[in-house]
């Protein structure tokens, strides 16, 4: 049966149709009456194009096809569905395998830089294709083979369509370099208030003022004015250290308030842009989100929000709380700065200026401070010829 279709003609007394313009000169089987108007049978595809051609009154209607002409018919009848999928299924592969996101771990900036640079001449970079697990590897070779003082070790893992770059930096060995002589100087200028050396020949002492690159503990021993040996000086240096901050700060703000009214909202997230399939409220506070899907595959979300209204009110402040709002904000400015043995010492006002909408100060700040730094010795001072005293 194959490229045969089984067809019903329709029409008044259909059996003179058959007798007419089918018997003798076109084979058929299953021949069946459905009725006194119609019957069905079964022929060739190329006679049935034969007699959609003749003209008369009898309508000719396909019921089934067998055959080559089965799926032809499925694919003609589906034409803009089956380009559509394979559409789809190209894009989506092209999405599944280009690079969205190039994450590279490593705690140095510099490291990181360096290796960005590299992946980027080797056209690994946002929005190309990612490369075969073999055209990695190559790539991984020749960059460590042209930053071998730079790299030790090198992985490029795919994790859907991000990249995730482990590197391992390459440490010379810096024994002899960590034991060269060197001084402790100050960092910045500033009156010490500690002073703290197992090592080198300490210079200066507390409430003393040092002014930047003064030396402080001194990679230097000397004796009878000479230098007779040279040490790797070691230590800390704590000072009284200056900061003028300039803070402005707004005389009214706007208060937000949170209403009752709450919803949940459906958002779906695509190439990180964010659909909302509600609107979302003109002003509204995201209290809690809950992910439903997420693909590894391509950069595509749908989560659910619980949104909560809010509205503002305008309000305003005194001059006195806007200076106090002020020089809290000025602190934390100097506190983001500092390490955790580091402190505010004091703090004061200057140049209080104020206008219908704003303050401005400065806030002069007292800092203890480390300002331990370290410079190279003068090995040319070292008179070699004479021994050297422990």
């Amino acid at each position: 049966m194959n490229n045969n279709v089984k067809i019903s003609i329709t029409g008044k007394n259909p059996s003179f149709f058959v007798k007419r313009y089918i018997v003798r000169k076109i084979n058929y089987t299953g021949y069946k009456e459905i009725s006194h108007n119609k019957i069905n049978m079964i022929i060739s595809y190329d006679d049935y194009l034969v007699l959609k051609e003749i003209k008369s009154t009898y309508e000719i209607n396909v019921i089934k096809m067998y055959g080559l002409n089965k799926y032809l018919y499925i694919i003609k009848s589906n034409y803009t569905f089956i380009i559509s999928f394979f559409i789809s299924m190209l894009f989506l592969f092209l999405l599944s395998n280009t690079i969205f996101e190039i994450d590279v771990v490593h705690n140095d900036a510099k490291i990181r830089k360096l290796i960005k640079s590299n992946l980027q001449e080797n056209n690994i970079d946002k929005l190309r294709i990612i490369p075969s697990f073999n055209e990695r590897k190559k790539i991984i070779e020749k960059i460590i083979k042209e930053n071998k003082d730079d790299i030790e070790w090198l992985e490029i893992e795919r994790k859907g369509s991000k990249l995730i770059v482990k590197v391992t930096e390459r440490r010379m060995n810096k024994k002899e370099e960590d034991n060269e002589p060197r001084h402790i100087v100050a960092k910045k200028s500033g009156i010490i208030t500690k002073v703290e050396a197992s090592n080198g020949v300490i210079m200066k002492k507390k409430n003393d003022y040092v002014s930047k690159g003064e030396i402080i503990v001194s990679g230097d021993i000397i004796k009878d004015e000479t230098v007779k040996g040279q040490v790797h000086a070691m230590g800390l240096v704590y000072a009284e250290t200056w900061y003028k901050v300039k803070v402005e700060y707004p005389l009214s703000y706007k208060e937000v308030i949170y209403l009752d009214d709450v919803k949940n909202n459906i958002v779906i997230n695509f190439i990180g842009k964010d659909i909302p399939i509600m609107k979302n409220y003109a002003s509204s506070y995201l209290e809690k989100k809950h992910m439903l899907i997420k693909s590894k595959v391509i950069p595509f979300s749908i989560r659910v929000e619980k949104q909560r209204k809010t509205k503002t009110k305008d309000k305003k402040y005194s001059k006195k709380k806007a200076l106090s709002l002020a020089i809290k904000l000025a602190e934390e400015k100097i506190n983001s700065k500092l390490d955790t043995d580091e402190y505010i010492i004091s703090k004061k006002t200057l140049n209080l200026s104020s206008n219908q909408s704003k303050i401005e100060v400065d806030v002069f700040f007292k800092v203890n401070e480390n300002i331990t730094d370290y410079k190279e010795v003068d090995k040319s001072l070292l008179k070699t010829d004479e021994k050297v005293e422990e």
